[in-house]
């Protein structure tokens, strides 16, 4: 069996928490096939017994000392063992290298909890919940710790204003966003209302406004959130990028908002050289506009930075063959 099939049969059983299965085609098959490190990692993976999980995972770790996933494992093992300081030890090591991952700040607030030092375990859950607001085990944590800080009033001042504490401009803006990916485009743009209201001067929020009307094909409103967003940033890459999308969108053959576009693009690659997808934009408005040479130019400076990319090289081809012989 190829291996990542095998792993993904593997993780299916452990997903079903089937870690019988699992463990046979580890022993079986991925011991085979598979590096050491894959054998014991998989099996900290679908270890059942806390003692042996432990060892899988130091064992995985002494392997691949700085991945990730075995880091956070491993100190979710030793979180488990009781020894909270070197899982604390292992979270910190974790945002190290990704400093955004909700979850790690949600673990460590765990760690931090179990050694009751009950302040710092609120400020990871509400950093988790700044990074990820729908992530329920982090609220869930923090609403069982509050629920620990109500019960002896030495907490009080921990407990004022509690609830806000983490709801700021960034907190709304990612909401926002896990709203829009869940197809929740009310709560989103709520979200970002909230985003503006707080730091109207935040320029992305704008831009994810845009996105959203765009998706929704509502082209004008989506140029002026855009359009707004570069106002307020001017090095705003991925709004001119996307300002110049409605051309596409809405496959219009006026010269004017042609070239409006690809003024757009060529900004975008003003501060990105190496943008391929707005080159690859601007041969095809070139292309559109019957500057043909223009845009086999700008397809040879994609394949300048990437000499295998398809579309170029597609593209390249159609215009010699049917536009220049």
């Amino acid at each position: 069996m190829e291996k990542t099939k095998l792993l993904n049969k593997i993780e299916d059983f452990i997903v079903k928490k089937d870690y019988v299965s699992a463990r046979k085609l580890i022993r079986n098959d991925l011991k085979r096939i598979g590096s050491k490190y894959d054998y014991y990692f998989y099996m900290g993976v679908a270890s059942t017994d806390a003692d042996e999980r432990l060892r899988n995972f130091e064992k995985a770790s002494e392997l691949e000392p700085d991945n990730i996933d075995v880091i956070v494992n491993l100190a979710n093992a030793k979180d488990e063992a009781g020894d909270y300081d070197a899982a604390i030890e292992g979270y910190n090591k974790a945002l190290e290298i990704e400093p955004k991952n909700a979850l790690v700040y949600n673990n460590r607030g765990f760690s931090y909890f179990h050694k009751q030092e009950f302040e710092k375990a609120l400020n990871d859950y509400d950093k988790a919940l700044m990074l990820s607001p729908k992530l329920k085990i982090a609220e869930y944590n923090k609403q069982e710790l509050i629920k620990v800080l109500q019960e002896n009033e030495k907490y009080s001042k921990l407990l004022e204003n509690i609830e806000d504490s983490h709801k700021d401009y960034k907190y709304y803006f990612n909401l926002g966003m896990q709203e829009a990916n869940l197809g929740n485009e009310n709560e989103a743009m709520t979200a970002y209302n909230k985003v503006i209201e707080l730091k109207p001067d935040f320029a992305p929020v704008y831009m994810f406004i845009g996105i959203l009307e765009f998706q929704k094909e509502n082209w004008e409103k989506a140029k002026e959130y855009y359009t707004k967003a570069i106002e307020v940033d001017s090095g705003m890459i991925d709004a001119y990028f996307n300002r110049a999308q409605i051309v596409f969108a809405t496959k219009t053959k006026d010269k004017q908002d042609l070239e409006s576009a690809l003024a757009d693009l060529k900004k975008a690659v003003e501060f990105d050289p190496k943008f391929i997808d707005a080159y690859y934009s601007m041969a095809v408005i070139y292309k559109n506009l019957g500057e043909y040479k223009l845009s086999i130019q700008t397809l040879d400076k994609i394949l300048e930075i990437d000499e295998q990319s398809v579309n170029a090289r597609a593209l390249k081809k159609l215009l010699i063959k049917k536009y220049l012989n």
